[in-house]
C-alpha cells in the first residue's frame, strides 16, 4: 500500500514539474518576442503630397501583417479624416481621389481577430495634398 502511495506522489509530482517547465518555456517565448510596433513612414507629418493618390508607407515589427490566421497574424486599420476605416494586410496603402487640402491618416494594428494590441498599437501623421494648377 505505502509503495502505491509512493508512486502516485512520484506521479503527481512530476506532472507539477513538467507543468512548471512548460510555463518557464512559455514565458521565455513570450519575452523573447518582439513587442509589436508600427510607425507611418510616409508621408511625413506636417509634410505636403502632389496628386490626389496618397500613398501611406508603414514600418511594421513583432507581427506579420497578412490575412492568414497564424500565431503572430496582424492587419492594419487605415483611417483617413472621418471616413470609415479600411483593413490592410500590406505595409503600403493607396487612398485614392483624395482632395486638395490638409488631412490626418490614422493607423492601427490589430489582431488577426480584430481585437486591440494592450497597449494599443497606432500611429498618425497630417499632411497637406497640394492642389494641381492647370
Amino acid at each position: 500500500m505505502r509503495s502505491l502511495i509512493s508512486e502516485r506522489k512520484a506521479v503527481l509530482l512530476g506532472g507539477i514539474t513538467a507543468l512548471g517547465a512548460v510555463a518557464v518555456l512559455v514565458a521565455l517565448a513570450l519575452a523573447q518576442a518582439p513587442e509589436p510596433a508600427l510607425r507611418i513612414v510616409s508621408p511625413e507629418d506636417g509634410g505636403s503630397v502632389s496628386g490626389h493618390n496618397v500613398v501611406v508607407r508603414m514600418q511594421v515589427a513583432g507581427v506579420e501583417v497578412t490575412p492568414r490566421k497564424t500565431g503572430n497574424a496582424a492587419y492594419i486599420l487605415l483611417r483617413l479624416d472621418e471616413l470609415p476605416p479600411v483593413k490592410g494586410y500590406s505595409d503600403t496603402f493607396t487612398f485614392q481621389d483624395v482632395a486638395a487640402g490638409s488631412h490626418l491618416v490614422r493607423v492601427e494594428l490589430r489582431r488577426a481577430d480584430g481585437s486591440t494590441f494592450n497597449p494599443p498599437v497606432h500611429s498618425q501623421v497630417r499632411f497637406t495634398v497640394q492642389s494641381e494648377r492647370s
